[in-house]
């Protein structure tokens, strides 16, 4: 199994249009041969037996209280807890959307057209680190046959889901309009967390002159309520912000074009603390295998066996370390190789075993020529046995009276005892 998920990894460094592909080519940049690591027959294998769950008190289909996730929530709760054993976050925050493409049937499928990496999938809610991108908590949407109803919303309870285990220590949370609200933001507050985030101007909560207000670009209206501030800014569009721990001073700053920007800080606040998901989902579909199947938590399972390389990864950059690093392709061939390790099942073939003469010897025995008077034949190793394909060739073996196409054709027919 260890060398299985390394050769799911390894899928993920080259991308080819099927699984069969990886088993064509006699190497594969510098990831390990796929042939001397596992036959393709018994890749399919495994993963045919992956799609069989073993949870047998899962509720039938169409049932009340039936999960979806069934077969996959212990995988997402074993990442969870491991991605909190081996990182501690720094104070920003940000909790966000997620998308693992998917574009089968399934009552999960979700489509969210602001996501450039995938817009069709399972949604994941996901808290993440700002500065690095290191997922932290991941927790998959259901749908909302399979929610209950949240009293304050389903982005309010997304967020206190994902932040409970972290109030108290100070914190500072990011989020977009989808999720904040001044409700949220006052609870956050009082349980020890701070909040920035874009809110939607007809959130309840919020002045009533906001939904309305029409102003000059550069224009900045400010209401405050206790620890909350509620900012209007006029960029080229009228902008909300929600934030329990920046003001409404403007400040200037170098922005990403090298222009000098005068804003409250509020929105340089955002634009720095915003980006870990974004990030993260950046580094994950560098490396993202391409499988192809109508089996959605499959989707889930390798989106998570990368999410664990990128995390890993992440731990690797920001350790201390007197040496030079690896980038990010070479570090994912070395958990690559760590995987695979020593193990070499290759493709056993079955029968007689070939004769003890050194291939060099057997070739040395027969010749490859054109065949005479022009005539051509099919070649007996690569399309002998399919009477469909039309393409011939003009070489032989002169001794066996064959034809056989130059190169890999001539040796293997020659190397296993064939010709006899």
């Amino acid at each position: 199994m260890r060398a299985f998920i390394g050769l799911v990894l390894a899928m993920g460094i080259v991308k080819k249009s099927s699984i069969e592909s990886y088993w064509e080519a006699s190497g594969i940049s510098e990831t390990p041969n796929f042939r001397d690591v596992m036959s393709r027959n018994r890749f399919q294998a495994i993963l045919r037996y992956l799609h069989c769950s073993n949870n047998t008190t899962a509720v039938p289909r169409g049932q009340p209280g039936y999960d979806p996730l069934h077969k996959i929530n212990p995988v997402v709760e074993f990442f969870n807890e491991v991605f909190e054993l081996n990182y501690r976050l720094s104070q920003n925050i940000v909790v966000d959307e997620r998308i693992v493409g998917f574009k089968g049937r399934h009552v999960l499928k979700q489509y969210i057209s602001n996501k450039k990496a995938h817009r069709w999938g399972a949604k994941l809610f996901v808290l993440a680190e700002s500065r690095t991108g290191y997922t932290r908590q991941i927790n998959v949407y259901k749908g909302k046959r399979n929610t209950e109803r949240h009293p304050n919303g389903q982005g309010y309870k997304s967020v206190m889901d994902l932040v409970r285990p972290h109030f108290g220590k100070n914190h500072h949370v990011t989020m977009d309009n989808w999720f904040s609200s001044p409700k949220l933001m006052n609870d956050l507050r009082n349980r020890g967390t701070y909040a920035t985030g874009t809110v939607i101007a007809r959130r309840k909560g919020l002045p009533a002159s906001f939904k309305t207000a029409r102003l000059p670009k550069g224009s900045v209206v400010v209401k405050s309520q206790r620890d909350l501030l509620a900012i209007l800014y006029v960029d080229r569009r009228n902008v909300t912000f929600l934030t329990t721990s920046e003001n409404a001073r403007t400040v200037r700053k170098v922005n990403s074009k090298g222009r000098v920007v005068s804003a409250p800080s509020v929105v340089h606040k955002y634009n720095q603390t915003m980006g870990g998901v974004d990030l993260g989902d950046q580094l994950l579909l560098k490396f993202e295998p391409q499988f192809k199947g109508v089996k959605l938590w499959r989707k889930i399972l390798f989106n998570l066996l990368t999410t664990a390389t990128v995390n890993a990864y992440i731990c690797y950059r920001n350790c201390f370390l007197v040496q030079r690093k690896l980038d990010h392709v070479k570090f994912q061939n070395a958990v690559v190789r760590g995987l695979i390790g020593d193990f070499r099942g290759g493709n056993r073939r079955r029968g007689r075993r070939p004769d003890n003469i050194p291939i060099a010897n057997a070739i040395r025995m027969h010749f490859l020529d054109v065949i005479p008077d022009g005539k051509r034949r099919k070649c007996v190793k690569c399309s002998g046995y399919n009477k469909y394909r039309k393409s011939r060739i003009s070489t032989w073996c002169s001794v066996c009276g064959v034809g056989l196409c130059v190169g890999r054709c001539f040796r293997e027919f020659h190397s296993y005892g064939q010709e006899e």
